[in-house]
């Protein structure tokens, strides 16, 4: 298993790494997540956030559509930044999602830990790359998938529409591992927001 997580770490590292493609290191943008807002005296953050707790808000369920039945559930993701790139462009988090209120169906995260990218692109905004495996089981529908590759945008709480900032994801395709019956195409759309004020700075 710890072979197949370091796999996912070298290939997230490569997709990254391609993103990055043509940016000058002058141009690159250092990120770290910050409990507050930098001043204009200010070069770097103070109290950078090591722990990540994200989660769908209430009547907002995180959604898979598919041509089959649409799985609607409450989305909690835990999990660490384990790590900065040697030129400390992007960070990498390590940590578990959660599915629950699913109404007739059920989903639970299956692989050993699910790995997500953040790379500060412009001012409160950050492209996130995730990776990580989930069983969907419903009337009709019994599935694996895996998101490896996923593209969300993250915001901090100056630009989001939600207090304390937010990542979304909207019209991504997770790709089918195995299952019965299992459509050939899905659609995830899910928008979580941090337990408190998450601020994307250099």
């Amino acid at each position: 298993m710890k072979a197949i997580k370091m796999l996912g770490l070298a290939a997230l590292a490569a997709l990254l790494a391609m993103a990055v493609i043509g940016i000058s290191s002058a141009a690159a943008e250092t990120v770290a997540l910050c409990e507050e807002a930098l001043e204009e005296e200010e070069e770097e953050c103070v109290a950078r956030f090591s722990h990540v707790h994200l989660s769908t808000l209430e009547g907002a369920k995180g959604k898979l559509l598919t041509s089959i039945v649409n799985v609607q559930c409450d989305v909690l993701f835990l999990g660490d930044v384990t790590s900065e790139n040697d030129l400390a462009v992007f960070l990498m988090v390590e940590g578990s999602f959660t599915y629950s209120n699913c109404g007739g169906c059920e989903a639970e995260e299956v692989s050993e830990q699910s790995i997500i990218v953040i790379r500060k692109v412009g001012h409160e905004t950050a492209q996130v790359i995730g990776e990580g495996e989930m069983h969907v089981k419903c009337s009709g529908l019994n599935c694996y998938y895996n998101g490896v590759g996923l593209e969300g945008t993250a915001k901090g709480p100056s630009l989001s529409s939600e207090t304390n900032g937010s990542v979304s994801v909207q019209e991504q395709s997770p790709k089918k591992v195995k299952g019965l019956f299992c459509p050939g195409s899905a659609k995830l759309d899910i928008v979580t927001t941090p337990l408190s004020k998450t601020y994307i700075v250099e």
